[in-house]
């Protein structure tokens, strides 16, 4: 009785006591991301890129019609960027874009001063000639781009320059929360093109350091590079934003 008693109570007994545990059965689980993962990473890469500008109202309908997908992924889409603080919602209920304030700016440079130099310090000695050959083709176009004020392109490109240098980091939980905060903050990058747009593009000139100081292995001359372009660009876009 006591034996059985413990077998009972313990399912692990049959197995100590020789007897072959039984196979596992699990479904299989899919590997193909959903349909609202999607429209989530398309909306970050949106919000990300500046693709989308502060303030500007978006619908479950217009998300459904531009991705070609129904309403229930585009409302999942919408609801899981709302709840992580990505979107506000106005008292209609209506997703927004949201808008910085120089405080909350301030707070994201910080941040971002700390990390993205790091990121760059830790990445240029993993940077290889292929990269580096990528790097000067995206500063090309981006020059191109920025020269004809065409925002999106010159934001796109931006973005792809500096992630290219900050995934060389093999740093994953560091880049996580460097493209957060570029969520939060590249919609309002489009104010570089509006209110601040700056006809020398001394941007252009950080970028050209970052890749000399990649082509010469300098992580220090990169970190300098990265940080003195974010230190620009805070002195132009901070003027523009509400208190």
């Amino acid at each position: 009785m006591r034996a059985n008693a413990e077998t009972e109570s313990d399912p692990e007994a049959t197995v100590r006591q020789g007897e072959s545990a039984p196979a596992l059965k699990l479904a299989k689980v899919s590997r193909v991301d959903s349909l609202g993962d999607q429209a989530v990473s398309s909306l970050r890469g949106a919000l990300r890129r500046g693709a989308l500008s502060p303030g500007q109202r978006l619908t479950v309908r217009e998300i459904a019609d531009t991705l070609d997908i129904s309403l229930t992924p585009a409302r999942e889409a919408l609801n899981r960027l709302l709840a992580e603080g990505v979107l506000d919602q106005t008292p209609d209920r209506v997703a927004i874009v949201p808008r910085l304030t120089k405080q909350s700016y301030g707070e994201i440079c910080a941040i971002r001063l700390g990390l993205e130099a790091m990121a760059a310090r830790e990445g240029c000695a993993r940077l290889s000639e292929a990269d580096l050959a990528r790097l000067g083709e995206l500063y090309e176009r981006h020059t191109v781009a920025y020269r004809s004020r065409d925002a999106r392109t010159s934001l796109r490109l931006n973005e792809e320059f500096h992630f290219t240098i900050y995934r060389a980091s093999a740093m994953p939980i560091l880049l996580q929360i460097l493209e957060t905060m570029w969520l939060k903050v590249g919609p309002s990058m489009n104010l570089l093109f509006t209110a601040s747009y700056d006809p020398d593009w001394r941007g252009g000139t950080h970028h050209r350091a970052m890749l000399g100081a990649i082509a010469a292995g300098d992580p220090i001359a990169l970190e300098q590079a990265v940080t003195g372009d974010l230190v620009d660009g805070r002195a132009r876009l901070m003027p523009h934003l509400p208190d």
